[in-house]
C-alpha cells in the first residue's frame, strides 16, 4: 500500500507539473499571437521595390494610397524590433525599414536632423512648422530598435537627432519643451501642451534611458524637468481632469465652456507616466513617492467618474469629454485610449479587479481575430466603426506597446 501511493503521489505530482508548463506555453502563445495578429496584419501594405510599409492602410489590409507617414513607419519600427524577441526574423524587416527612414525621411536645417512628416505620391511632404509629437515618435522605432539591436551606428544618429530635438523644442528659461517650432523663425508662443510634457518621455526618451546605459546623463535632466513641471502644472485638481494648454510659463490655459475638451485617455495616460517616474531610480525618493501618490489619486478619481458605458466598467468608457461641464462630447470609444488606462492600471495592483475587466472589454472589442490588426474605434452597440486600421499616426504601437508593459508588470495574464 505505501509502494502505491508512493508511486500515486508521484503520478499526480507529475500531473500538476505537466498542467503548469502547458498553461505556461499557452500563455506565452496567446501573447505571441496577439503581437502577430497586429503585425501580420500590414503584410499587404509592405512595398517590396522601395523596402518600406506603406501607412495608409484600409480595414481589410488593402493600401489606400502610397504614403509613407513617420508616425505610421516609426511606429511599425518599434512593434517590429520588440517583437523579435519572439520572432527574430522581424529584426531585419526593421532595420530594412529604419535604413528608408534614415535615408527618405530625414532633412536638415541649421539647428540639426529632422523628420520629414510625409513622403509618397512622388513627393515630399515638406511644411513651414515641425510639430513636437511627430518628431518625439520619430525616434519611438530606432530607440527600440536599438535597445534591441545594440547598433552602435545607430546609437549615434540617435543622439544626433536627439540633440537636435532637445535644442529646437526646449525653452531653456521657463523649462518644458513647446509644441512648434518654425523652420524660419524658431519656436512659436503659446504652443506649450500636455503632449510637448509628455510626448518627448513617452515616445522615446524614457525608453532611450533604459537602452544607452552608458549616456544616461544625457537624459535624465530632461526627464525630471519634465517630470516636475508635469507634476506642479497638469493635474487640476479642482475639476478631476487634467489640464491640456499651456502659456510659455507653464500656466495652465482654460478654454471656454464651448470649446472645453478633454479625453479619458490623458488622464490615464498622465497618471500612467507618474506611476512609471515612480520607479527610476534617477529620481529623488521624495519624488517618487510623490510622482506614486498623484498616479494612485489620478486613476482612483477618473475611475469613478460618469465616463462608462450603461455605468459599467466591463463597457469600456466615453472618447471624449467637456471637463469643465462632464458633458460627453464623443460617444464613440477608441482603443488607445484603453491601452493607456491598461498601462496605468497595470502599475497599481490594488486595482486589478478594474484592470481585468477592461482589459477582457478591450481585446474582446479592439482586437480584430477575423481580419487583423485593431480596430481604432468602436460605436456605443460595440460595433466597429468601418475606417482606415493604418493611419497616419495609427499602426501597431499602442497595442504592442501596452502588451510590452503588461508583461514586464507581469500583469499579461492569460485572458488577451
Amino acid at each position: 500500500m505505501v509502494f502505491l501511493n508512493k508511486y500515486s503521489l508521484l503520478f499526480l505530482v507529475g500531473l500538476v507539473l505537466l498542467s503548469c508548463a502547458q498553461s505556461k506555453v499557452k500563455k506565452e502563445n496567446t501573447y505571441d499571437s496577439s503581437i502577430k495578429n497586429s503585425i501580420s496584419f500590414f503584410d499587404k501594405a509592405f512595398d517590396n521595390s522601395r523596402g518600406v510599409y506603406l501607412s495608409e492602410v484600409d480595414f481589410l489590409g488593402d493600401t489606400i494610397s502610397s504614403k509613407i507617414h513617420t508616425v505610421a513607419l516609426s511606429r511599425l519600427i518599434y512593434g517590429l524590433a520588440y517583437s523579435s524577441k519572439y520572432f527574430p526574423e522581424n529584426l531585419k524587416r526593421a532595420e530594412r525599414l529604419a535604413k528608408f527612414q534614415m535615408s527618405r525621411m530625414l532633412e536638415k536645417d541649421s539647428v540639426g536632423l529632422y523628420f520629414i512628416p510625409e513622403v509618397g505620391e512622388g513627393k515630399i511632404s515638406q511644411s513651414e512648422s515641425l510639430d513636437i509629437w511627430q518628431q518625439a515618435y520619430g525616434l519611438c522605432g530606432l530607440t527600440e530598435l536599438y535597445r534591441s539591436s545594440k547598433d552602435a551606428g545607430l546609437l549615434a544618429e540617435i543622439h544626433h537627432l536627439n540633440e537636435a530635438f532637445i535644442e529646437r523644442f526646449r525653452d531653456t528659461e521657463n523649462g518644458g519643451f513647446y509644441s512648434e517650432y518654425n523652420l524660419n523663425s524658431g519656436v512659436v508662443s503659446g504652443t506649450k501642451t500636455i503632449q510637448s510634457l509628455m510626448y518627448p518621455i513617452t515616445a522615446y526618451m524614457a525608453n532611450l534611458w533604459l537602452a544607452d546605459k552608458t549616456n544616461r546623463l544625457k537624459y535624465e535632466e530632461i526627464i525630471k524637468e519634465h517630470l516636475s513641471i508635469a507634476y506642479s502644472k497638469v493635474w487640476n485638481d479642482s475639476i478631476g481632469w487634467v489640464n491640456t494648454k499651456f502659456d510659455d510659463k507653464w500656466n495652465p490655459m482654460i478654454e471656454s465652456k464651448e470649446k472645453a475638451w478633454v479625453t479619458p485617455g490623458h488622464n490615464f495616460q498622465f497618471a500612467a507616466l507618474m506611476l512609471r517616474s515612480a520607479k527610476w531610480p534617477f529620481v529623488s525618493v521624495e519624488n517618487q513617492v510623490k510622482y506614486e501618490k498623484m498616479g494612485t489619486s489620478i486613476l482612483k478619481e477618473t475611475l469613478t467618474k460618469d465616463i462608462w458605458i450603461n455605468d459599467s466598467i466591463t463597457k469600456g468608457f466615453y472618447g471624449g469629454i467637456n471637463p469643465l461641464t462632464n458633458k460627453v462630447l464623443d460617444k464613440n470609444r477608441s482603443w488607445w485610449q484603453h491601452c493607456e488606462a491598461l498601462i496605468a492600471l497595470s502599475f497599481c495592483p490594488e486595482l486589478k479587479e478594474e484592470f481585468e475587466s477592461i482589459k477582457q472589454f478591450y481585446f474582446d472589442s479592439f482586437v480584430d481575430v477575423k481580419n487583423g490588426g485593431e480596430i481604432a474605434n468602436i460605436d456605443l452597440e460595440g460595433k466597429p466603426i468601418i475606417e482606415p486600421k493604418g493611419q497616419k499616426g495609427k499602426s501597431v504601437y499602442h497595442h504592442i506597446e501596452m502588451l510590452r508593459v503588461l508583461n514586464e508588470t507581469g500583469m499579461a495574464g492569460a485572458n488577451n
